[in-house]
């Protein structure tokens, strides 16, 4: 029997969303490890990732960290679908630019939402005051701008015309922002589209590896 995947998850987490993701799209067979930050799990002796961080993947005696590594190995063990990393050298140097780029403009902006309208309230017992929200808000929709100015500019999906590994992060990181409680995508029709495209595409999975997201948005974002 092949080695199975052993990945360390937090379900809140973007990039562990897409790593999940990308085990079930291949019929990865995988073990998901629930990790609690708040218990210290992260911090014990066994846990194998040396910087305490998730996604983490054990398979056999590998260890494989940071999420886009993560992804594209997943993919060659499992000889995935050639859309999901593309063989064509332009299409797969998208997907690679992409990749190389989310980490300092939409998954910086959501995580200042995350922090900003939930995570420092919950920490404090205060509500985040207006302008500290809508300056998350704001450096947000910039970043979704540049983001659907270049990315989107060339057909449905960041590669093309056929979804990529780079839409499976792009759409993780975008529905971060539900955290914030505002419309942040009534100013992006078109962003708002690739989403829906994106999701119909990943179904049955996008909706069981997204629901601890949508259950902890239901649960605490007024």
């Amino acid at each position: 029997m092949a080695d199975i995947f052993h990945h360390y998850h937090v379900g809140l987490s973007q990039p562990c969303r897409s790593v999940l993701m990308i085990l079930k799209l291949t019929n990865a067979p995988h073990e998901v490890h629930h990790v609690d930050f708040r218990k210290g799990d992260n911090k014990k002796p066994d846990f194998p990732n040396p910087f305490g961080r998730v996604p983490t993947i054990v398979h056999g005696d590998f260890v494989l960290t940071e999420s886009p590594a993560i992804a594209k190995y997943i993919l060659n063990v499992q000889k995935g679908d050639d859309h999901w990393y593309p063989a064509d050298i332009k299409k797969r140097a998208r997907v690679d630019e992409f990749l190389s780029y989310y980490h300092t403009s939409i998954r910086k902006a959501g995580i200042k939402i995350a922090v900003t309208c939930i995570f420092t309230p919950m920490r404090t017992g205060k509500p985040a005051p207006e302008e500290d929200k809508q300056q998350a808000l704001k450096d947000f929709d910039e970043a979704l701008a540049r983001f659907e100015g270049y990315f989107l500019k060339n057909g449905p999906f960041i590669a093309g015309d056929e979804i990529s590994i780079a839409d499976i992060f792009a759409v993780s990181e975008i529905l971060q922002a539900d955290f914030s409680g505002a419309d942040y995508l009534a100013g992006h029709p078109k962003i708002k589209e690739f989403i829906e495209r994106t999701k119909a595409a990943l179904q049955p999975h996008f909706d069981e590896v997204f629901k601890p997201l949508n259950d902890f948005v239901k649960a605490n974002v007024k």
